[in-house]
């Protein structure tokens, strides 16, 4: 996995999610020009214009956004290698920013999972008896593994919203972050029909519920995205989970597993 300075890197982002759009729609991927533009090519020869945003909690994103497999990664926050397994998908944000404090305790105390602290541990840290009682991550260290990332996989639940009714919402509010806007007025300069628009979707307060349907509902959003975007192409690809979804003025939405 990349570092954090790569990871920040716009150009390393729009090719990772170039890869997974390709096994998508079995286009090669071409970057050229000054500065570069991605484009797909077709096995018709037809080309698409391509660019990338990642939206949400940066914190999220600093990894997550190059992600080519099912599992992400978070930096180790101490010496172990810890897995987390994500149970509440609309927790995320605070599993993220608690999992430190509960790793180096676990070290500390030499056990491997935050239930196997001593009870005065958890009592008087909150961070650690909402970790503990709420349970809405796994969380296993591996003592004999050290200073390796973090690996972040999607635990079992169910979607509140089964049929996908918040991703529309919530589509106004990410196509307004300023790295959406940024890559639609890129776009827009491209002189191409097809114009592909590729959102990474971290999860934050306003939109949990949206971020939670994409990764965990069986469906497709049940309506497309703004008219005023002018793009031929939209996906949605949260952070977590096996799917990514694609919209196209032709056929509507579909969802894909490109993950290997």
């Amino acid at each position: 996995m990349a570092s954090d300075a790569v990871a920040a890197s716009p150009a390393a982002h729009e090719t990772a999610a170039a890869e997974v759009a390709s096994r998508v729609l079995g286009t090669t991927v071409r970057r050229a020009g000054r500065p570069e533009v991605t484009t797909l090519v077709h096995a018709d020869g037809r080309q698409s214009a391509f660019d990338a945003a990642a939206v949400g909690e940066r914190a999220d994103l600093s990894l997550a956004h190059l992600r080519r497999q099912p599992e992400i990664q978070w930096p180790a926050p101490a010496r172990w290698w810890w897995q987390v397994s994500i149970n509440d998908v609309r927790r995320m944000p605070r599993v993220r920013e608690v999992f430190p404090v509960a790793a180096r305790a676990c070290e500390a105390n030499g056990v491997r999972r935050p239930g196997q602290l001593p009870g005065m541990v958890t009592i008087t840290v909150p961070d650690l008896h909402w970790l503990v009682h709420n349970r809405p991550a796994s969380l296993v260290g591996d003592p004999v593994v050290l200073d390796r990332p973090t690996t972040v996989t999607l635990g079992r639940g169910r979607p509140a919203d089964r049929g996908m009714t918040s991703v529309g919402p919530a589509l106004d509010g990410w196509l307004a972050d300023e790295a959406a806007a940024r890559a639609l007025g890129r776009l827009g300069r491209r002189r191409t029909e097809e114009r592909h628009l590729y959102l990474t979707i971290s999860c934050t307060a306003d939109a949990a519920d949206a971020f939670e349907a994409l990764v965990r509902a069986s469906g497709v959003p049940p309506a497309a995205p703004p008219d005023r975007t002018g793009v031929s192409h939209l996906w949605l690809a949260p952070v977590l989970g096996p799917a990514v979804f694609l919209w196209s003025r032709r056929d509507g939405w579909s969802r894909h597993e490109p993950y290997a």
